[in-house]
Parts: C-alpha cells; sequence; structure tokens
C-alpha cells in the first residue's frame, strides 16, 4: 500500500495545486473506469441478447450461446443433416427501417411570447434546425439510429460541439509594443520633466486560422452507453458513460496537448461492437467470435470514455470527464447550455422500440421473432431433407454385375443389398413429407408477421380475403398503428435533439456566419452575419405532426386530395384553394419553382420590415408584387409589439407609412396603365372613372393600418 502523501508546509501554493489535481485526475479516472467495468458487467445480458438478435438478422441463425465460452456457438451438425435458412426477419426488418426512418420530422419551435420578433425568432430558429440537420446529415443518422432501434430495441445521439469543425475562418495575430509618441512635425513628445512619452500600439505580425465551429449529431451504439444510477429515464440518471473506440490519430487530432500520452490498448469488445462485425464467424472453428477473428487491434487505438453528469449539489454546473487508457484528456463543467430552469443536462437522447415499464432499456421486436425464425428453419429443413430422400434409392443385389448408367437416374443413391433368392433390382420408395410441416412454415411465418407489425399490406400483397377497399384500409390501419408508438416516440425524441441543438447553436455560434438554410421544398434562404443570441432563446421544440397520419404515400395523397375536394385548404382572403399549401403537403420537390415570385416578394417584404424597425427606409421596386408588400406591411403594424414601439418612436411609423406610399403610387400606375389597354371596351368617361375610383381603393388600402 503506497504511503500517504505529506506535503511540506513551506511547498509553493503552485506545486500543491499542481500535486492535489494530479490527485484529483487520478482519482476522477479510477471512478470512471470502476462505473464503466462496473455497468459493463451489469449489462452483460442485454449484450447477448443484442448480440444474438443482430447475429439471427445477418442470416446467422442456427446460433445459441455457450455459457463455458460466453460466444455464439454454431453446434456441429449431424451426418446429412440439411441446415436451410431463409431470413424472413430481414424482410421484416427492412419494411419497418423504412417506414421508421423516411419522411420529414413534423416539429415545431414554439416562440418564447406573443411578440413578433419573438414569433419571427422561432420561424427562423425552425430554419436553423434545418440547417443543422442538412450540415449533419440527419437523414443518414435517421438511418442508422433506427437500424439500432430495432435491432437491439435501443439507439442514442449525442448533441455536441465541435469547435474542429465548420468553416475555415482568420483572424489577425496581434502583439503589443512600446512606441515613442511624435507630434505631427515627426518630433518627440516630451513629458514635463523632457522624457520622452511612449506608448502601447497593437501591430499585426500574422494571421490565425480557425474552424467557426458547428453543432454536432452523432448516433451511438447501445454497446457503447453506460448509464448510472437507478433511473429509468436517461434524464432521471445521475451521469453516463460512452464508450467510443478511435484511432490514435483521431485522438491527437481531437486532443492535441493530451492526446499525444495515449498508447495503444487491445479492443474493449462491448464499446467496439462494430467492429466484431469483421470476424463475426471464425472460418476454422464456426464459432461466432464477438472479439473478431483475434484478440489482437486490427488498428492502433483506444477507446476514449466520455463522463457525462448533469447537474448536482456538489457539481452545480455538471462535469465531463474524457480520459483513456489512464491519461486524463479532459476534465472540467458540463459544456452543454443551460435549460430554463438553470439545470445542466446529459446531452444525449434514447431511443426505444418498445418501451418497458420500470425498466431503463427497451425491447426489441426482434427478440420475439427468434423462437419463431428457428422453428421455421427448422420445418423448411426437415422439408428438404425429405426431398431430398424423395427421390428414391436403387437397391441392388451386392455383387451384380450392374452399370449405374444402366439404371434410371431419377434417384439419388444406389444401396448395395445382400440378395435373398432371385432379387432384381428394384427402386425403394420414401415417403412425402406430411402436409404438417407446410401448415407449421405458415404458422411460424404468420406468428412473425404478427410480432413484426409488418403484414401483407406493407408487403405490397393482396390479403387472403381481403377484397374490399374498407377491409383493405382496415388492415393498413392496423398495422400502422403498431408501429405507431416506436414512430411516435421518435417523433418526440427527434424534438428534443433538435432542441438540444438549438440552445448549443445559441449558446456557442458567437462567430457571425453566413448560413445557407434548405428548408422544405428545397427552399433556399440565406443568411448574413448569423450569430446564436438572433434566436433569442427560442429553442423550445414539439411535435407538430399526428402519429396517425398514413404511412402509405398512396394513401396519404389520397387522404390530402380528398379533403382538398372538402374545401379545407380555401384561401379565405381569395376564396380559392390554396394550391401552394396542398402542393407541399404533397411533397411535391419544385414547389419553389412554382411559387418563386411570391416566395421571393415574401422574404424581402420581411426584410423591408427589419430594416424599418430599425429606422431604415427602404425603396419600393417597380418590379415588386405591391399588393403583397402591403399585406405584410400591415400585419405587421397590427401587431401589439409593433404598437407599443410606435408610441414610443414615432418616426418609425412614419417610415413605414412614407414606405407605403411608395407602393401605393405604383400600384397606381399599373392599375392605370391596364385600365388604359382595356379602354378600346369603354367610353372615355368610363375609363377615367374606373381610374379615379381604383386610385381611392389604393390610397385607402395604404391608410389602413395607421
Amino acid at each position: 500500500m503506497a504511503d500517504k502523501i505529506t506535503l511540506d508546509p513551506t511547498t509553493p501554493k503552485e506545486l500543491q495545486d499542481e500535486i492535489n489535481h494530479t490527485k484529483t485526475e487520478t482519482g476522477a479516472m479510477s471512478m470512471v473506469q470502476e462505473q464503466w467495468e462496473k455497468g459493463m458487467s451489469r449489462m452483460q445480458p442485454y449484450h447477448r441478447q443484442w448480440f444474438l438478435s443482430i447475429a439471427y438478422l445477418l442470416g446467422f441463425q442456427h446460433l445459441v450461446w455457450h455459457p463455458a465460452r460466453n460466444r455464439l456457438w454454431l453446434p456441429p451438425s449431424r451426418r446429412r443433416q440439411v441446415r436451410m435458412t431463409s431470413n424472413l426477419m430481414m424482410s421484416s426488418y427492412r419494411i419497418n427501417l423504412s417506414k421508421l426512418s423516411t419522411g420529414n420530422t413534423p416539429i415545431s419551435v414554439l416562440p418564447n411570447s406573443n411578440e413578433q420578433e419573438d414569433v419571427d425568432s422561432a420561424r427562423l430558429a425552425q430554419k436553423v434546425w434545418f440547417h443543422i440537420s442538412n450540415e449533419s446529415e440527419w437523414t443518414k443518422i435517421r438511418r442508422r439510429l433506427v437500424g439500432w432501434i430495432l435491432s437491439c430495441g435501443n439507439g442514442f445521439v449525442s448533441v455536441e460541439w465541435n469547435p474542429n469543425s465548420g468553416e475555415m475562418l482568420s483572424q489577425p495575430i496581434e502583439e503589443e509594443r512600446e512606441v515613442i509618441r511624435l507630434d505631427d512635425n515627426g518630433n518627440e513628445i516630451l513629458d514635463e520633466e523632457g522624457n520622452p512619452v511612449s506608448e502601447v500600439q497593437k501591430e499585426v505580425v500574422g494571421v490565425e486560422q480557425y474552424r467557426s465551429g458547428k453543432v454536432s449529431l452523432k448516433p451511438l451504439s447501445p454497446f457503447s452507453v453506460v448509464p448510472i444510477g437507478s433511473g429509468t429515464e436517461l434524464e432521471d440518471c445521475d451521469a453516463v458513460v460512452v464508450g467510443e473506440w478511435l484511432s490514435l490519430e483521431e485522438i491527437r487530432r481531437q486532443f492535441p496537448e493530451k492526446g499525444k500520452y495515449v498508447v495503444p490498448e487491445i479492443r474493449d469488445t462491448a464499446s467496439t461492437f462494430e467492429k466484431f462485425l469483421d470476424g463475426l464467424v471464425s472460418p476454422t472453428t464456426s464459432q461466432i467470435n464477438p472479439q473478431g477473428a483475434s484478440g489482437e487491434p486490427s488498428e492502433r487505438g483506444a477507446v476514449v470514455k466520455r463522463y457525462w453528469q448533469k447537474s448536482s449539489p456538489e457539481f452545480p454546473a455538471g462535469r465531463l470527464i474524457i480520459c483513456a487508457n489512464n491519461v486524463m484528456l479532459f476534465m472540467g463543467d458540463n459544456p452543454t447550455p443551460k435549460d430554463v430552469y438553470g439545470d445542466v443536462s446529459i446531452p444525449i437522447v434514447h431511443f426505444r422500440e418498445i418501451d418497458v415499464p420500470f425498466r431503463f432499456w427497451g425491447r426489441s421486436s426482434l427478440e420475439d421473432q427468434i423462437p419463431d425464425q428457428k422453428a421455421y428453419n427448422k420445418a423448411l429443413s426437415i422439408i428438404l431433407e425429405h426431398h431430398s430422400l424423395f427421390k428414391g434409392k436403387w437397391i441392388v443385389p451386392r455383387g451384380a454385375q450392374l452399370k449405374e448408367s444402366n439404371l434410371d437416374s431419377s434417384a439419388d443413391e444406389v444401396v448395395e443389398a445382400i440378395p435373398i433368392g432371385g432379387v432384381m433390382p428394384y427402386m425403394a420408395n420414401i415417403k412425402p413429407p406430411q402436409l404438417t410441416l407446410f401448415r407449421v412454415l405458415e404458422q411460424h411465418r404468420q406468428n412473425m408477421m404478427e410480432q413484426s407489425g409488418v403484414r401483407e399490406v406493407s408487403r405490397g400483397e393482396l390479403p387472403t380475403g381481403a377484397r374490399s377497399g374498407y377491409a383493405i384500409q382496415l388492415l393498413q390501419e392496423s398495422d400502422t398503428t403498431q408501429a405507431g408508438t416506436t414512430r411516435f416516440d421518435i417523433f418526440e425524441k427527434n424534438a428534443k435533439v433538435a432542441s438540444l441543438a438549438l440552445l448549443i447553436a445559441a449558446e456557442r455560434m458567437v462567430v457571425p456566419q453566413k448560413i445557407r438554410i434548405i428548408g422544405k421544398n428545397s427552399e433556399v434562404d440565406i443568411i448574413e452575419n448569423f450569430t446564436g443570441d438572433m434566436l433569442r432563446n427560442n429553442t423550445q421544440v414539439i411535435v407538430a405532426g399526428t402519429v396517425g397520419a398514413p404511412f402509405s404515400l398512396v394513401a396519404r395523397k389520397a387522404e390530402i386530395m380528398d379533403m382538398q375536394e372538402r374545401g379545407a385548404f380555401i384561401n379565405p382572403e381569395t376564396g380559392q384553394t390554396d394550391w401552394r399549401t396542398v402542393m407541399e403537403l404533397l411533397e411535391f420537390g419544385q414547389v419553389q419553382d412554382v411559387f418563386s415570385e411570391q416566395a421571393l416578394d415574401e422574404s424581402q417584404a420581411e426584410t423591408e420590415n427589419r430594416e424599418m424597425i430599425s429606422g431604415i427606409m427602404p425603396m419600393a421596386k417597380r418590379y415588386q408584387d405591391h399588393q403583397l408588400h402591403v399585406k405584410i406591411h400591415n400585419r405587421r403594424r397590427k401587431a401589439p409589439e409593433y404598437i407599443e414601439m410606435a408610441k414610443q418612436n414615432p418616426e418609425m411609423d412614419l417610415i413605414y407609412e412614407q414606405h407605403l406610399q411608395q407602393h401605393g403610387a405604383f400600384l397606381t400606375e399599373q392599375i392605370r396603365a391596364a385600365t388604359i389597354a382595356q379602354m378600346g371596351g369603354q367610353g372615355e368617361g368610363g375609363a377615367v372613372e374606373q381610374e379615379v375610383q381604383n386610385d381611392q381603393t389604393v390610397n385607402q388600402g395604404g391608410q389602413n393600418a395607421r
């Protein structure tokens, strides 16, 4: 046992702090490693089941768990045994993967208040989320995430700020130097005692390049996550440890100061599950090897463990500890921004396929399919064995001088027998497999369809006995409902991911950036000099859609068109169908091309609103949609916060009046030109009278918001 370190009272404070810091780091690393090992041991039953589910999903379906060898194992087969595999699990998995990972996530950002600035910031936040999701390839992440959810019943997404990513920027490097002050004639300036007066000036000595940083979204394997505490929800856990295998090069890139001290280690199986797939089946032993083909690492690296701790009485700002192979890479406060309650949370979101009450870990439907899949393969193998025997065998007296070429080739085998009397060669008939086996096959297939939630309607097949459209619709609804809870959980957790991402963006995006936002229908919007404070803490995200929406694209489009025929999308101002809304709901990819002019005018009008509130007078342009501009400007002037601002700043309201007059003048000009063009069908007096009426209408419209 090591002697206790006793510091001399005369030890310098700097050295004392260093020693204490070292002791603290050592204790923190030991705590993280202990929590990790305990968690891995506690999770072994789950890991075994997840190993088995994924192996079955990959087609290795004749496996058993060998307790003594602590691995999946393929038992030896008997002579002439047929091991047939018909992977029904993969078929239902692919359908559910498509169901749960495609389509837009129906989320909406709530404003903090009814003030127009908060409303605008909430709309901006929703666009920023589209930017973050596109930049992080959220669609690809969702597919990987849903794969983990369906195979293991659990999936995770981490939301962090990555300072080593984003746009490459530069800033000048300045150094201070002392220089003698000179007057306008270049002479030294002297003080009262006759000494030269100096001053400190900054001089640019170079240029420093750096990354702007960005919000990073990353899927996590359930094998790499260890919850700490007794909470059944991640929010209720005290902390979480995440283990990730990284190469030495990547460790040194992410942690340039401390990473160089990390030495390679043997790969940790549980934290790097993906790597075991490389050596899933050993070619020499016919065993499933969770550690890969050998125990040696295929690349030089180490497991980087991240210990995320939320706010606690001892650590109000939480904690983040990052270590690898007994090297402390980082230790400090949890960098996740505080929520509305002033607490720091763990920036990880937990997804489940099937929620199990009073249990942290979810459950996969694959677990229920394995027994039926195994029985299906067994019954199918028996049928194939019988099929190979069904052709029969030629029974030939031993010693008979008979060539096989003289026999019928319908049999698989020639068997010699001791002759009794004058026995002639004959064919032995084998009974075909019983029809019961075929009924067993169908029953197990039906069971798996029920357990997976994938029936004939999801496969594009017409169910037996279902002829009417109503019956098929009921089956589709039943099929959708079974997966509905998982789908809705994914929607809710997507909203949490978006909320965390916006919270981080609002605090960490301090460098002005040019952001290209790609939203619905591929509409592009450019925001110049965007910073996180423009979000005004409008980061609360909710699920805006419903779980009951049809999965089928055809069914959904039919429902939308039916609603349109019943007048659900009538614009109250025009009395006509709002076809833009209809086309967006139908997910037409080029809606922006059809309504590009209107979209551009809407964007310009909102820009003009921001300028006029700031005291800038924008000039109306002849080519603009003046009616639309007047409508958007007047809508802003009707807002309660605008009315309050106008009371305190009458000049702002005057700017609006003058700008609306510009649009009114252009409208008058357009109406006059149209009237002149139609004068061929009217008398001069009628045309003039119509023109006057139009002028009056335009002038009155410009004054509506006063």
